[in-house]
């Protein structure tokens, strides 16, 4: 394909043809000479003292060849970090073995190395330990009051370990103003990433030295090290850590687990490699669970439809624990809650809440699917109770391109000031519109009627962070034969990023993309890197890679000119060469061949070899944005839900791959699909999840996606970014949360039924609210004939 054509075009993903054939691996697929097996021994109870723990028959047990409980690791491992958190909250720290009490039921309390996995986790049933039950807290209101049922950290002297506020304007006055004030309380549920590969590690103590390597299913690998050194005490440079494929992260996977530390400390006591592979029921007890929020707003309207003012008193479950990204779904929700509308004042204060479940943390859009949910379900709660039509509301409310960029007067913990750089919502909105039919659903709700179905429409518009900092590292290489070969600090787990930079730098260069290779997730090859979190991979990674082609670019027309006997200023670049006034022309192969060391340095040169080095630094937030369109039909005789029709206009800046994009935004749509109408993490009274296999945890299948998906895209270019580009992971499923539930609210709404969450919607849960829906309006009859 033409270099020159290579950026905007649906360029198939070099990844697939090795994914497809099944050569992939993944750290289960890592088997290493004298390889040992790690297993787990997880707290069964929610909250309780550890009064002993007897390992005396699992020592004995066949194979096993260490055991480590909590007092071995108390006086040199470091309790897990949090990075978003600071503060008296940091006492909720997890310790990478419990010591004196559990406070979640899937804790790890004691790990069993043996010869095989299945002797690891016989001699794991045999260790014997003795609790004493405490009270179990699973509510956050009930948590974080005056008198809680249990204290989980004494320390904190209560159970809110971080409170973000934020204010804009003046509230107070705005309300006191207010033609009508509206308030509702809207309660997110908790469910899980669930990626198709769960986690796993690999430490081998084997290499050079005191030197250890880890693979690990990590989203970024650099930090990971960087955890692992300063829990360990380690220098960095004894740690390199890789990433081979991995099977899905969506956010769970930047997150630093006790597992990876157990690891390491059991390789570098037995001097040979240990793997551990987490089982499905253990990861939905061991891995960060996600979105679980209650959020109390209130807005004031004007006399013309305009909201003038909004507050938010919101609860985060934390679980039982800070984890690494703990804050950050609180601080997001809150920052981004009024979304592309105005709402000149506003007040927000966020309590993060720990209770007796898994630790919660980031998952797929991180606090913006919230956010989105609350704002345009408050928008079509008002709409309903003024009779204003819900895209004027929308409409008249909405930032123009004329007011960007925009400082919200908020903030983001890590990313900073919420500054709206670029976009144009009113024609996101528009277009969506347009693409969704809107205009004839009227009649697409007669005909569902007609077959005696519910009938319902979700909007939901939003503006979300993306393209985060703080930097990323970009290398490029050309070697001899023409070969170009990219290394990157982003460390990507299906979204097609190495695809995306071999197009940036086929372009930069004017190359056949088929000359690039792109290499990711090790240490060792690139020393310094960020990861891949926050849709920054394409914009932030590929700026670094593009950057360091057009060093690479630069320094070859240099080399080129001595070569043609020119100088550098006379010389074009065009199809992958330097080209001369006279014809002359040198390929990029034969100006590698000239640049290595076996010749002498050009002049004017500081270093051999064609290669290049870039870093792009981040300025402030890209934020992307989108319009989501959703319908619906229920069946009211059972319950049953279809997602009939869904369309999208996406932004993300300047489009590096369209048919990537695409993906993202339906791979995003699935997800936000399945934790809307089927994913669940529900507790019962003592603390212990219900859910432990895909039997009890409902996902998603083809058959559950909307019939029709049509999508569109918007380019609004970033200033904050050299190539105008943002983020494209996260809207599919920051938009399908509040469009979905908006669309089952729409069509409940003529039952008399008010939608205040986002489900799940399962056919039993909307019978229930359809049956409740009937039985209440038989009652209004009987009184009123009363």
């Amino acid at each position: 394909m033409a270099a020159s054509r290579l950026v905007g075009t649906p360029v198939p993903r070099k990844e697939d043809r090795r994914l497809l054939l099944g050569q992939a691996r993944f750290v289960a697929d890592i088997a290493l000479p004298r390889m040992l097996h790690m297993a787990v021994v997880r707290s069964d109870h929610a909250h309780a003292l550890i009064k002993g723990i007897d390992i005396t028959a699992a020592a004995s047990a066949a194979g096993v060849r260490l055991i480590l409980t909590g007092a071995d690791l108390s006086d040199s491992v470091g309790p897990l970090p949090s990075i978003d958190l600071a503060g008296e909250g940091n006492a909720a720290l997890q310790r990478v073995l419990a010591t004196d009490r559990v406070r979640f039921v899937g804790e790890p309390v004691a790990v069993v190395v043996a010869e095989d996995p299945f002797m690891a986790a016989d001699a794991a049933a045999l260790i014997e330990i003795a609790y004493q039950p405490l009270p179990v807290v699973l509510d956050a209101e009930a948590a974080a009051s005056a008198t809680p049922p249990a204290l989980l950290y004494e320390r904190l002297g209560c159970n809110v370990i971080h409170t973000c506020r934020q204010e804009v304007g003046d509230p107070d006055a705005a309300f006191a103003a207010a033609d009508r004030v509206f308030e509702k309380t809207f309660r997110i549920h908790r469910y899980v990433a669930a990626p198709m590969e769960t986690r796993g590690v690999l430490a081998d103590p084997t290499g050079q030295g005191e030197r250890i390597t880890l693979y690990s299913s990590t989203q970024f690998p650099h930090l990971l090290r960087g955890f692992l050194a300063g829990v360990l005490g380690l220098p960095e440079a004894d740690l390199r850590v890789v990433a081979p494929d991995v099977g899905g992260g969506f956010g769970v996977k930047c997150e630093f687990y006790p597992e990876e530390i157990l690891a390491v400390v059991a390789a570098r006591r037995l001097g040979r490699p240990v793997r551990w592979i987490e089982s499905r029921a253990e990861h939905f007890v061991a891995t960060t669970h996600a979105r679980e929020q209650v959020h109390r707003v209130r807005a004031a309207l004007d006399a013309d439809g305009i909201v003038t003012a909004m507050t938010l008193h919101s609860l985060t479950d934390n679980g039982a624990a800070a984890a690494t990204l703990s804050v950050t779904p609180a601080s997001i929700s809150s920052a981004m809650l009024r979304g592309p509308y105005r709402v000149p004042n506003y007040r927000a204060e966020s309590h993060s809440v720990v209770t007796n479940k898994t630790p919660l943390a980031v998952y797929r859009g991180a606090g913006h699917p919230q956010a989105t949910l609350c704002m345009e379900l408050m928008l079509d709660h008002i709409a309903r109770d003024t009779g204003l039509d819900r895209v004027d509301l929308r409409r008249r409310n909405m930032i123009t391109p004329a007011e960007l960029p925009l400082d919200r007067g908020t903030a983001i913990v890590l990313a900073g000031k919420v500054v709206y750089d670029s976009g144009d919502y009113p024609a996101s909105l528009d277009q969506a519109l347009t693409l969704g039919l809107w205009e004839s659903r009227g009649a697409r709700a007669e005909a569902a009627r007609a077959r005696g179905r519910l009938h319902g429409v979700g909007l939901a518009c939003f503006v979300e962070e993306t393209a985060i900092g703080p930097y990323e590292t970009g290398n490029v290489r050309v070697d001899g034969s023409g070969k170009v070969t990219v290394l990157t600090g982003a460390s990507p787990h299906g979204q097609g990023t190495a695809t995306a930079l071999a197009q940036l730098v086929a372009e930069e260069l004017e190359i056949d993309i088929d000359r690039v290779v792109v290499r990711h997730g090790d240490t060792d090859l690139l020393p310094d890197g960020v990861g891949t979190f926050a849709s920054r991979g394409g914009a932030i990674a590929g700026a670094a890679a593009r950057l360091a082609a057009r060093k690479v670019r630069e320094k070859a027309l240099h080399v080129a000119a001595e070569m043609l006997q020119a100088k550098p200023e006379d010389l074009t670049w065009a199809e992958g060469e330097a080209r001369a006034p006279n014809g002359a022309s040198a390929s990029l192969a034969a100006i590698a061949g000239r640049a290595t060391a076996w010749n002498a340095m050009p002049d004017g040169l500081t270093s051999f070899n064609l290669a290049g080095e870039a870093h792009h630094q981040v300025t402030g937030i890209a934020f992307a944005n989108a319009t989501h369109l959703c319908e619906v039909e229920i069946d009211p005789r059972t319950g049953e839900l279809a997602v009939t029709t869904y369309a999208v206009i996406h932004d993300c800046g300047t489009v590096i791959n369209p048919m990537i994009v695409e993906g993202q935004v339906i791979g995003g749509l699935a997800q936000g699909l399945g934790g809307t109408l089927f994913e669940e993490i529900r507790y019962d009274a003592q603390g212990r999840p219900l859910a432990q296999s895909f039997a009890d945890y409902l996902l998603p299948t083809a058959a559950d996606m909307p019939r029709v998906i049509r999508t569109g895209s918007m380019e609004s270019p970033s200033p904050l970014n050299p190539f105008g580009m943002k983020g494209a992971g996260e809207g599919g499923t920051t938009g399908s949360v509040a469009a979905i539930t908006g669309a089952v609210a729409d069509a409940l709404a003529p039952l008399g039924v008010v939608i205040e969450g986002d489900g799940p919607f399962t056919p039993p849960t909307l019978l229930r609210l359809i049956r409740e829906a009937a039985a209440s309006a038989k009652d209004a009859i009987k009184d009123n004939a009363a």
